[in-house]
């Protein structure tokens, strides 16, 4: 009886709910997207699309009143009685005609500082108001390409790509839909459980398009928009901002003020556009804004346009955010691509305080069946219908997909990518099983990174063979390589192989099993990047590269053991030889010789910088990152490290010489590093690295703890964390006790913007210092100054520091350019 009774009660409530549904047109009869549609005094609502429709769904029946605006019209108020199941509403807005003439400034103060001073001194108590809430959240986003060129890069475009678009080469190239339930407390606490993710072309996809970075609040001093933008109220915003009161209106029951926002200086971190405010509370009511790329440092984005809604709920006395858009334009070797998010906020609940819990290291999670909701599912709860165009992309690609995954297709398109080509030998050639998930391929020679010169082994080519079983995204994974090197001076050819296996992509327990025979330089973890070192033996004769040989096997192990931490185990047998230079070849200054390849001499050509020898090498390190966040998708997770939690890093070495003891050494070590964002000041980096060494007396040269250093001029990077910029590369090698650190502050243009003429550059100061500290050689100090974000238009991938080095009464200048693309490339 009672389960009849519970089944009767959930029918009667169904039967008691409604949707309402309609569009919303100007009045020469033009479709109006991004209008909130809410319900009086309820956090119920929804807002249009691109073609004006709208639809609310689980409204009991009786009598509402929706309040529909868009910024830019007036507000309309309409009451409906819902008696049926549905109620189709149709709904024109009329454009917004001002109620004052702009106001023109005389010597009275400008009317619209008033009001911003007064939203100044009322911020911080109007963002306390809405500073703890759950709240239902909806987030749709696409992306459009128009008349994608037939090649990006002398590469031309995947067939399958182009059969997604029209005859014009334009379409949707990515479309996805999050429902979610979100915790959020300021500033920055949120826990978001994902119920509903739709991915286009994807059964299987979980949609990115979460409540995480989606809060762009502008009651904050800075406003993270990919750089730290300036709010229009912030402390510091009669700084930056220029403002004049445009309008005065009564907007549901509030006088409200529509105030015109526009930068000082073109190239500073600011929006532009209009702020609407509340008189008396002098909360926002609106924000409608529009930024360069060029103010966010991001260069690819041709404009952001970001507008946010808010609505009054009378019984809470609340403004609360309803609607979010975000409009954005890329632009990029002849790719066009605009896209659109839309965020829908509805159903807020504020609480006095969450229960504990609440916030951990998992900052969004997906329900293991949220990217398996049906057609049904998401027309009862999409808040914002789809538009024709998406309903049909969502159409055209779930059949292309059941089409593209069958195996008479795959088997198809795998077959065409097998073909051999007689250039496949100097290009590279992969075989695919896409049903086993199988790649076998070989690298070719035809990579400039493949080949290389030294003058221990003259020219080398290089080779590789490479297979790979399981999904490169999720889950197990398998990788196992093997490169050949061959040295034509030294006649000599070198074989290693690795095998890399990945068991999951929850906890990243990663075994990598590597042996074979290599040449490495004595700094085996940084030293100087073969590339550069060629050009500058090949052009100048200058060799900075020192190598020896390595017989080894190695073993290794990684896996997180929570969220913040990850252990490292590491176990190696090695024989080490010296090496020699076989070859004086050059192309210029032919008659020069190179230094010998002993970094502890030089000059000179005919010792060995250590004995030949054998050891066994291990090693215990533990990772820590505090504050560190994940994402949660099914049997995937994604570590959120944005770079401002500090790193925190210790281990130790133990190492036994198995035929001589004299090699037997152990080394504590420790580094800490951190990036954080200094207000609108730009960014500070920093890292200090130190350890000792126990019973290392008699140790081998390779095993002393080498420093990077850099005397090429070249540097590869975007910072220098790692690295001294004009230090010799073995000069301060230790084994004993050392201290490493560096400090480097990037301006982001808070200095550079603010120089006329110099700012048409949008170059980055940066200012650092770089220290080192052993026990045998007096302390190494750098002080650099430079720019960095140098480049032209969309491309800017160099950087240059002055560089000054101290120690003891030795004192040297240098520079660096920095050609970051290397890093790239490699």
């Amino acid at each position: 009886m009672k389960i009849y009774f519970t089944v009767f009660l959930l029918l009667f409530s169904f039967s008691m709910r409604a949707q309402v549904s309609g569009v919303v047109k100007d009045k020469n009869q033009t479709a109006l997207p991004a209008v909130s549609v809410m319900v009086k005094d309820s956090y119920l609502g929804t807002s249009t699309n691109v073609e004006g429709q709208f639809s609310i769904n689980g409204l009991s029946k009786g009598k509402h009143t929706l309040i529909i605006k868009k910024l830019g019209f007036r507000i309309e108020s309409r009451t409906v009685l819902i008696d049926t199941e549905s109620t189709f509403l149709d709904i024109v807005l009329e454009p917004e005609e001002l109620a004052i003439e702009e106001v023109v400034v005389t010597s009275v103060e400008n009317p619209a500082h008033r009001i911003i001073r007064q939203a100044q001194a009322h911020r911080r108590a109007n963002a306390d108001k809405n500073d703890k809430f759950h709240a239902d959240f909806y987030s749709r986003g696409t992306m459009w390409i128009k008349n994608l060129p037939k090649k990006i890069a002398l590469a031309e475009v995947d067939d399958e790509m182009i059969g997604l678009l029209d005859s014009t080469r334009s379409g949707i190239v990515y479309l996805s839909e999050t429902v979610s339930t979100i915790s959020f407390q300021k500033p920055n606490k949120l826990y978001e459980n994902i119920v509903a993710s739709k991915v286009s072309g994807d059964d299987r996809g979980f949609s990115f398009n979460t409540a995480i970075g989606t809060n762009f609040d502008f009651y904050s001093d800075r406003v993270e928009l990919g750089a730290s933008v300036v709010s229009p109220i912030s402390s510091a915003a009669f700084n930056y901002y220029t403002y004049r009161l445009v309008d005065s209106r009564l907007e549901e029951g509030h006088h409200v003020y529509k105030i015109r926002v526009l930068p000082k200086r073109d190239k500073e971190p600011t929006v532009e556009g209009f702020l609407y405010i509340v008189e008396d509370s002098w909360e926002i009511y609106a924000v409608d804004f529009a930024i360069p790329g060029y103010r966010l440092q991001v260069p690819v984005i041709d404009t952001l346009k970001l507008v946010q809604q808010y609505h009054f709920n009378t019984p809470d006395r609340r403004w609360v955010k309803s609607l979010q858009t975000i409009d954005f334009g890329i632009g990029l070797l002849g790719i066009n691509i605009n896209g659109r998010y839309i965020h829908n906020f509805s159903n807020y609940a504020f609480v006095e305080q969450f229960e504990k819990g609440t916030f951990g290291s998992t900052l969004s999670r997906m329900t293991g069946n949220a990217n398996q909701k049906d057609s049904a599912y998401w027309a009862n709860r999409r808040p914002v219908p789809l538009t024709e165009e998406e309903a049909t992309d969502y159409v055209k690609k779930d059949s292309v997909q059941t089409i593209r995954n069958s195996k008479t297709y795959v088997d198809s398109v795998d077959r065409k990518h097998n073909r051999f080509q007689p250039t496949d030998v100097l290009t590279g050639y992969t075989y695919r099983n896409s049903h086993k998930k199988l790649e076998i391929g070989y690298k070719g020679l035809s990579n400039i990174f493949a080949t290389g010169f030294n003058p221990v082994q003259g020219w080398t080519f290089s080779a590789l063979l490479q297979a790979k079983l399981g999904d490169a995204q999720v889950g197990n994974r398998s990788t196992f390589s093997t490169t050949f090197q061959y040295g034509v001076a030294e006649d000599k050819l070198r074989v290693q192989a690795n095998l890399l296996h990945r068991f999951n992509t929850k906890n990243y327990a990663m075994l990598s099993l590597e042996g074979g025979n290599k040449v490495v330089q004595f700094n085996e973890n940084g030293g100087v990047h073969p590339f550069i070192n060629m050009v500058s033996s090949l052009f100048f004769k200058e060799n900075f590269m020192q190598l020896y040989q390595k017989k080894f096997i190695t073993a290794a192990y990684a896996q997180n053991i929570a969220i913040p931490l990850r252990f490292f185990v590491n176990a190696s047998y090695q024989n080490r030889q010296p090496l020699f230079n076989h070859t004086n070849y050059s192309f210029l200054k032919k008659d020069k010789e190179y230094v010998s390849n002993n970094p502890l001499s030089p000059e000179d050509q005919e010792s060995a910088p250590f004995e030949a020898h054998k050891i066994f090498k291990t090693s215990l390190a533990l990772q820590w990152t505090p504050g560190l966040k994940a994402v949660e998708r099914g049997d995937y997770r994604m570590l959120l490290n944005e770079g401002s939690r500090p790193q925190i890093t210790v281990g130790y070495h133990y190492n036994i010489g198995t035929e001589d003891r004299k090699y037997n050494h152990q080394m504590l070590f420790a580094q800490v590093s951190q990036s954080m964002t200094m207000g609108y000041a730009g960014q500070l980096r920093a890292r200090v690295n130190t350890g000792k060494f126990f019973n290392a007396e008699g140790i081998a040269f390779t095993d002393y703890k080498h420093f990077n250093g850099n005397r090429t001029h070249i540097g590869t990077t975007g910072s220098y964390m790692n690295t001294f910029l004009n230090m010799p590369y073995y000069a301060n090698s230790t084994k004993d006790a050392y201290f490493e650190a560096h400090a480097e502050h990037d301006f982001k243009g808070f200095v550079m913007n603010k120089l006329p003429l110099l700012n048409r550059l949008q170059w980055n100061l940066v200012v650092g210092y770089h220290h080192l500290s052993t026990t045998e050689h007096k302390p190494y100090h750098e002080v650099t100054a430079g720019f960095n974000n140098i480049g032209w238009g969309k491309f800017r991938l160099l950087r240059f520091d002055f560089v000054r080095s101290f120690q003891g009464d030795r004192t040297e200048n240098g520079f660096v350019v920095g050609l970051k693309f290397l890093n790239v490339l490699n």
